[in-house]
């Protein structure tokens, strides 16, 4: 995923050689003297040696310069993505858009860039990108969330999540009563449109961020747009019939639902990189199959004009 720096160092060239040999040479004859026009010009031939001597002196500081340069990029990448400023994130998703679409050429790569302008500055957002605060994190990320997220499907059946996030039946925990705020109804929310679109790398990840997000669960169900034990068909129906604010999945299925003009994308504001660090301390940005399949998904026509347009931003968690 990361970026790969190339070493660089200008070697210095050393033009005084040859005319020495010419100054040591001209007006010596056999047996003659060294006059005095020869001991100038050996001063002079003295001065050029120490002017090279000193003009190769600066490749020192310059090497660890450049070690530096190595050391700070060696300190980005072992930094998480969701941690890192923004130039180095647009850096990190360019670098493995390349990998992913290395069959394309340089010019159709630059056409599929994701504008600057739509990638999401997190960088204010203080807390530690773990599931734990991820719906902190959403809080921070989403404009009037309140307004977006936390507004109820009148005629919806809460989700077992929310079920369990209200302490199951009468929404009581330990029989103490629940002073929470009713959540705002609506009878006209818009059926299968997201705000907010989460990308995981596999379906067991994405089952592990739905289950960290249980008070917009008890608001609206999250939607399971991923392949394990899900069908498409099962997929179509409830985004046709059900109203839900987010939903996570994996690339492929995602690409496939918004390929089918299923998922709609009217509401949605922000499409969020997962970018959990697995087992082998790799990202979706670095496993070759999945970053195909991310940059394809990205670079479909219904999400590239909402990020042009600055309806839609992207970012990572």
């Amino acid at each position: 995923m990361a970026a790969k720096v190339k070493d660089s160092g200008d070697a210095l060239e050393d033009d005084f050689q040859a005319s020495d040999t010419e100054y040591l040479s001209d007006g010596q004859d056999d047996g003659e003297q060294i006059d005095a026009s020869d001991d100038e010009n050996n001063s002079a031939n003295a001065g050029s040696k120490r002017k090279a001597g000193s003009s190769a002196a600066p490749e020192a500081p310059k090497k660890k310069k450049q070690n530096k340069s190595k050391k700070a990029r060696a300190e980005i990448n072992n930094t998480p993505i969701g941690k890192r400023t923004k130039a180095d994130q647009i850096e990190a998703l360019n670098d493995s858009q390349d990998r992913a679409l290395e069959h394309l050429s340089s010019i159709e790569r630059d056409e599929r860039r994701i504008p600057g302008s739509a990638i999401k500055d997190v960088s204010p957002f203080a807390l530690d990108h773990t599931l734990v605060h991820l719906e902190s994190f959403l809080k921070f990320a989403v404009e009037a969330w309140k307004s977006k997220l936390l507004v109820k499907d009148a005629n919806a059946i809460p989700s077992k999540y929310a079920q369990a996030n209200r302490g199951g039946e009468g929404g009581n925990k330990g029989g103490k009563k629940d002073k929470k705020k009713p959540l705002e109804e609506a009878n006209n929310l818009p059926k299968g449109a997201p705000v907010v679109l989460i990308v995981s790398a596999s379906g067991v990840r994405a089952v592990e961020v739905i289950r960290a997000l249980p008070l917009f669960a008890e608001a609206a169900k999250v939607g399971k747009l991923f392949a394990k034990h899900l069908k498409v068909s099962e997929q179509v129906y409830f985004l046709e019939n059900t109203c839900t604010h987010i939903c996570v999945g994996t690339p492929n299925r995602i690409d496939k639902l918004i390929s089918d003009g299923v998922l709609d994308l009217s509401r949605l504001e922000l499409v969020l990189i997962d970018a959990h660090t697995d087992a082998k301390k790799r990202t979706i940005l670095d496993i070759q199959e999945i970053r195909v399949d991310l940059f394809k998904m990205l670079g479909l026509e219904a999400l590239e004009d909402k990020f042009k347009a600055g309806q839609t931003k992207l970012g990572f968690f």
